[in-house]
């Protein structure tokens, strides 16, 4: 009986050195891994996809903005980080016009952040 509990002591231990840590260190991968899903569109790709498209249309491939204003009498939304342009990540500006995308443009990038 003493020989049993010896073993099972020992394989607990075992198990706890070898796949505890393994379980507590893959959480926050995980969780930044849904963080970064959003994709990264170049501006080439950015402008094509999404010029002269309707507003539904940009919500269900982006889903919601980060922001909304209204500039020049247009309603503007920001999307945070989404475009790549000379090695930086860039926040992208829409502008629509009569429901559509009709002038795009992108912020300085945030200093610090790549």
């Amino acid at each position: 009986m003493k020989f049993q509990k010896t073993i099972f002591t020992f394989a607990s231990f075992v198990f706890l050195v070898l796949f505890v840590p393994q379980i507590l260190w893959a959480a926050p991968e995980e969780t930044s891994v849904t963080q970064t899903e959003g994709k990264i569109y170049t501006v080439i790709e950015f402008e094509s996809m999404f010029m002269n498209r309707r507003k539904e249309e940009i919500l269900k491939t982006l889903g919601e903005p980060d922001s909304k204003k209204q500039v020049q009498e247009k309603e503007v939304w920001k999307y945070n980080q989404i475009v790549k342009d000379m090695e930086q990540i860039w926040d992208q500006n829409i502008m629509f016009d009569f429901g559509r995308v009709n002038y795009i443009w992108s912020d300085q990038p945030t200093a610090g952040k790549k």
